[in-house]
C-alpha cells in the first residue's frame, strides 16, 4: 500500500514537473509579436509583406474595428506552411509540436513572422482561404480549435479574414499608408490604391543602385536637414529595421536597402561610395539650387572638409562670390588670391562701395562661408569693422519701387544742401568736424594696415532733416554732411564742449552705418 502511494506520489510529481516545463504556445505567439514589432497595429503590415513574398502583384486590405481582411492574387500558401499553421494554432496538439511549427513558420518568414501575424490580440475567429498550385483549402481557427476543408470560395491567391473584439483600425491604416507606400506592387486600402512615395523623402539628391556585384537593390540620398546617417532595411519594399549613426568620414546620407540582415562591410562601402558621388554632384550643380538649399549644401561640404579633406570635391565646389564679378571661385582659387593680394570679407547683400574703392577686391560671404574661411582655414582676409546693412531687407512685391524711390530721393540733397563756410561756424562745430575726420582716418588705418586711408571730408550744413548726417560724393572724395540744427548734433556739440574725449561716444549716434 505504501509502495502504491509512493508510486502515485512520484507520478503526480512527475506530471507537475512536466507541466512546469511545458510552454504556452499561445502566450509564445503574443510575446513573439510583441518582441519583433513595437505595436500590435503593425501586424496587418506583416500580413501584407507575407502576401508579397507569395508573389502577389495586388494586395487588397479592408480594415475595420471589428473586422480585418487581407486578399491577394499570389500563389497561395504552400503545403508545408499550411500544415505548420494548422499545428501552431491547434491548442489540442502537443506543446513541443506547436513550438516546432511556430519555429518553422518564423524561419520561413524571416526577418518577420509571416503568417503568425494572424494572432492579432483580441481576435475571435480567423478564416484563411488559399487557392494555388497545391489546390484549394480553407482553415477556420476559433478558440484554439482548427477546422480544415479541402475547398475554398476564393478563386486565386489567399484571403485572410479576422473577426476581433476591438481593433486599433486608425493606427493600422496609418502604418499601412506609411510603411507600404514604397512597395512597387499595388496596395489597396479600403478600396483606394495607396499613393506611391519614396521612403527617402525631403532630400537634396537621390540615386538608385541596382542589384549586382553581390549587392541587393538599394537607394541612397542626401537629406535636406539633419546630421545623422540612417539606413533602412527593407523586406519586400517594407522597412523592418533602421540603423542610425553619426556622419561617416564627414558624409551625411540616408539609404534604403533590400536585405534580410544587417549590411555587410562591402555593402556599407557601396552605400558610402554612392553618397560620395552624390556629394560630388551637389558640388558641381550648386548654382542650380535655390538659395535655401545652397546653404544646406555649404553646410554639408564644409562639415566634410573639417573632418576629411577631399580635393576633388572642393575643386568642383564654387560658392564664393567676388564683388563686381559674375564668376565664382573654388577654395584653391580663393586661397591663391588671398595670398597674393589684399582681399576683404564682407557680408552677402552688403554694398562694398560704401567703404571700398573701385579697385579693391572683396568677397561677399554668407555666415557659413565666413566662419569656414576665417575660423577653420584661417585665410588672411581683411574684415572691416564697419557695420554693413544688407540689401535684402527690401523684399516683397513693392521692393523694386521702393529701391527706385530711394535712388531718386538720394539726389535731392544735392540741390537743397547749403554748406556753411568756416567763418559761419563756431569753434565747437569746427572741432567736431576735425574729430570726425581724425576718427575716420584712425579707423581706416586699423582695418587696413599699410594702406592709405580713403579720403573723407566733413562739412556742416543748414536746414532740417530726419537723419543727423548723410553722404554725398564730390568726385573721387566722399563728403559727410552734418546737419547743424539736428537735436543729436546739438547734443554732440555740448558733449564735445565739455570733454573732447566724448567725441568717440557720439559717433555711433551721428552715423551708425558709417562709424
Amino acid at each position: 500500500m505504501n509502495n502504491f502511494l509512493l508510486a502515485a506520489d512520484n507520478n503526480s510529481a512527475a506530471g507537475s514537473f512536466a507541466d512546469l516545463l511545458s510552454v504556452d504556445a499561445d502566450a509564445h505567439l503574443q510575446k513573439l509579436a510583441a518582441c519583433i514589432f513595437p505595436s500590435a497595429a503593425q501586424l496587418p503590415v506583416e500580413l501584407v509583406r507575407a502576401a508579397l513574398k507569395r508573389g502577389a502583384t495586388t494586395v487588397d486590405v479592408q480594415v475595420r474595428k471589428r473586422h480585418l481582411t487581407i486578399c491577394d492574387n499570389g500563389d497561395g500558401i504552400n503545403g508545408s506552411q499550411w500544415i505548420s499553421l494548422a499545428c501552431a494554432f491547434d491548442s489540442g496538439r502537443n506543446a513541443a509540436d506547436r513550438e516546432k511549427a511556430i519555429a518553422a513558420l518564423q524561419s520561413a518568414a524571416s526577418p518577420g513572422i509571416g503568417l503568425l501575424a494572424v494572432s492579432i490580440p483580441g481576435n475571435l475567429s480567423i478564416k484563411i482561404e488559399s487557392a494555388g498550385s497545391d489546390g484549394k483549402r480553407t482553415m477556420d481557427i476559433k478558440a484554439g480549435h482548427v477546422r480544415q476543408l479541402d475547398s475554398s470560395a476564393w478563386a486565386l491567391g489567399t484571403r485572410i479574414s479576422i473577426t476581433r473584439s476591438q481593433g486599433r483600425s486608425e493606427a493600422e491604416k496609418k502604418l499601412i499608408r506609411e510603411l507600404c507606400a514604397a512597395v512597387p506592387q499595388d496596395i489597396v486600402l479600403d478600396g483606394h490604391k495607396l499613393e506611391k512615395k519614396s521612403l527617402l523623402r525631403k532630400t537634396l539628391a537621390q540615386r538608385v543602385i541596382g542589384p549586382g556585384h553581390g549587392s541587393n537593390h538599394a537607394s541612397v540620398a542626401i537629406p535636406a536637414r539633419g546630421d545623422v546617417c540612417r539606413i533602412w532595411l527593407l523586406d519586400q519594399g517594407i522597412p523592418w529595421q533602421a540603423f542610425t549613426s553619426p556622419s561617416y568620414h564627414g558624409l551625411v546620407f540616408e539609404a534604403a536597402l533590400e536585405s534580410g540582415s544587417p549590411p555587410s562591410a562591402s555593402c556599407f562601402g557601396m552605400l558610402v561610395k554612392a553618397a560620395g558621388q552624390l556629394y560630388q554632384w551637389l558640388a558641381t550643380n550648386y548654382m542650380s539650387f535655390p538659395e535655401k538649399y545652397q546653404a544646406r549644401i555649404e553646410e554639408l561640404i564644409f562639415k566634410k572638409e573639417r573632418l576629411y579633406s577631399d580635393l576633388q570635391l572642393l575643386s568642383a565646389f564654387t560658392p564664393f562670390r567676388l564683388w563686381r564679378s559674375k564668376r565664382r571661385l573654388n577654395l584653391e582659387e580663393l586661397r591663391r588670391k588671398a595670398e597674393n593680394e589684399i582681399l576683404y570679407a564682407l557680408p552677402l547683400g552688403s554694398d562694398p562701395g560704401l567703404v571700398l574703392g573701385r579697385h579693391e577686391q572683396a568677397l561677399l560671404l554668407t555666415p557659413l562661408q565666413k566662419d569656414f574661411l576665417l575660423n577653420h582655414l584661417q585665410l588672411p582676409l581683411v574684415t572691416p569693422a564697419i557695420h554693413m546693412e544688407t540689401a535684402g531687407k527690401l523684399k516683397g512685391r513693392f521692393s523694386f519701387c521702393l529701391q527706385k524711390m530711394i535712388r531718386l530721393t538720394a539726389l535731392l540733397p544735392r540741390r537743397l544742401v547749403k554748406i556753411l563756410p568756416p567763418d559761419q561756424m563756431t569753434s565747437e562745430e569746427k572741432s567736431l568736424c576735425r574729430e570726425l575726420v581724425s576718427h575716420w582716418q584712425h579707423q581706416q588705418l586699423h582695418d587696413t594696415p599699410g594702406r592709405p586711408p580713403l579720403p573723407l571730408t566733413v562739412v556742416m550744413v543748414g536746414g532740417r532733416g530726419l537723419a543727423p548726417a548723410f553722404w554725398l560724393h564730390a568726385g573721387p572724395d566722399r563728403v559727410l554732411h552734418i546737419r547743424r540744427r539736428h537735436p543729436l548734433i546739438r547734443q554732440a556739440l555740448c558733449c564735445v564742449r565739455r570733454d573732447l574725449a566724448n567725441s568717440e561716444l557720439i559717433f555711433a549716434a551721428l552715423a551708425p552705418d558709417i562709424f
